[in-house]
């Protein structure tokens, strides 16, 4: 077959590996499955050669970041490497993003440094407002992090979660350049996941803690799905959320899966760490090249057991920097605001998420109200007795946006009193008259 040539025109070392691996896998396996979505199938000599086509038509240097409109299709991918072969940085973004309202941010990335090996940018929110990060640390040719992740050469992953949000692109990207299939779908479903399991044979899947929820709670009419699925699936990593989600539901995902169930802490600016399928889910054990630390208010690392904010390194360098900031040689200490302990064996038990608060500061009211109901709705699945619930939002008399809760209880002996405390304990406070309790009927 014939394959076009590589044109990265001064693109960074680490990109020019991404094209080359991508390449070699075209030239070597051609006939090899890269990438399924809902409505077509590319092989990774399509994919080569869709990406060359969606390359060549513009030159980027590689101080350039390129907003890709992240959606669950072999088109998000071509895309992304498409802005590799021009020379760019591609950064995932939800694809309803309003592209001018991320000029200003664009502008500030013409002081990245060709050392610092940019290969992915990514925006999100810090305690100043929204921000873009830029990529140097671990590359995605790199198989350290893949095996750690549990990847294989030659692997099928499905990816059921947002392709904007760095872990999943990350992920989707370490196991194209492993040789392996990357299966897209576009919203869960148990039923509809279960079957995508056995008609790709995927051995690998991400799952968000909602819909690791949806799946056991809908376990007993899935019984004979879950039997046959299994059979491939070896591995479901679950993205870290509030930590009695990971403590409560891994186990039961693991006894109604037979998958091993491996917790990832990924923050917007370092790989992270992960947990040890089989052992405790909440602590969990740095990346391959990552290092970890918790400090205090003032910025002083604190003692081993001692709650703090999470701060992380690369051993090899700076893992990411602001996109307005320039790059330095020396490993820098970066942090996404979230609170955890760290032990004498280096090992990370996470506390809280806290970019939710840091967002509130900066925010307005419409998103201060979604970041709360977020960070509500994942207080109400941690609770053993919630079966169901929803959340509104309704202003108050002087127009403060208010959460209100409906829950379907489980036992008769929740209530209203109990939950509050349950709320308030995780860190999402919601009065007891705001919370109405049922045990059966329409919430």
């Amino acid at each position: 077959m014939s394959i076009s040539p590589l044109v990265a025109p001064s693109a960074s070392t680490t990109v020019i590996d991404i094209l080359t691996r991508l390449r070699d896998l075209a030239v070597g396996h051609g006939d090899r499955i890269a990438v399924i979505d809902a409505h077509r199938t590319l092989t990774y000599a399509e994919l080569w050669q869709a990406v060359h086509a969606a390359g060549t038509g513009q030159r980027l240097g590689d101080r350039i970041v390129v907003p890709v409109a992240a959606r669950p299709t072999a088109a998000t991918v071509v895309a992304a490497f498409g802005v590799w072969l021009s020379g760019g940085i591609p950064m995932p973004v939800p694809a309803n993003t309003r592209m001018t309202l991320l000029e200003p941010l664009l502008q500030q990335t013409d002081e990245i440094g060709h050392w610092c090996q940019p290969w992915r940018a990514h925006l999100h929110t810090g305690p100043g407002g929204r921000q873009i990060t830029v990529t140097g640390g671990q590359p995605p040719t790199s198989s350290p992090v893949a095996a750690a992740l549990g990847l294989t050469i030659g692997g099928t992953a499905l990816l059921c979660a947002p392709l904007y949000a760095a872990a999943v692109f990350d992920t989707a990207v370490r196991q194209l350049l492993l040789g392996g299939t990357v299966v897209l779908r576009h919203e869960f479903n148990p039923r509809d996941w279960l079957d995508t399991i056995v008609e790709t044979r995927a051995d690998w899947a991400v799952l968000a803690a909602g819909q690791v929820m949806a799946l056991i709670q809908q376990q007993d009419n899935l019984t004979g799905r879950l039997n046959i699925a299994t059979g491939t699936l070896r591995r479901i990593v679950l993205p870290a959320a509030v930590p009695a989600i990971n403590v409560g539901y891994l186990a039961a995902l693991t006894a109604h899966t037979g998958a091993a169930v491996t917790t990832w802490y990924h923050a917007p600016v370092y790989d992270g760490a992960l947990s040890t399928p089989g052992a405790v889910p909440a602590r969990l054990t740095p990346l391959p090249g990552v290092l970890l630390r918790t400090v205090d208010p003032a910025g002083r690392p604190t003692p081993p057991g001692v709650a703090g904010l999470i701060e992380a390194s690369s051993s090899s360098g700076a893992t990411a920097h602001s996109a307005d900031q320039p790059c330095t040689p020396a490993a820098q200490w970066r942090t996404s605001g979230d609170i955890g302990t760290i032990d004498g064996d280096g090992r990370l038990t996470l506390h809280r998420l806290d970019r939710a608060r840091l967002y509130r500061a900066s925010a307005g009211p419409a998103d201060t109200a979604k970041v709360r109901v977020a960070a509500l709705q994942q207080t109400l699945n941690a609770h053993p007795d919630v079966a169901s619930h929803t959340v509104h939002v309704v202003p108050d008399a002087g127009g403060e946006p208010r959460a209100h809760v409906r829950v379907r209880a489980s036992t008769a002996s929740l209530t209203p009193a109990a939950l509050a405390r349950h709320c308030a304990a995780l860190g999402t406070p919601c009065p007891a008259e705001h919370i109405t309790i049922t045990s059966s009927g329409e919430l």
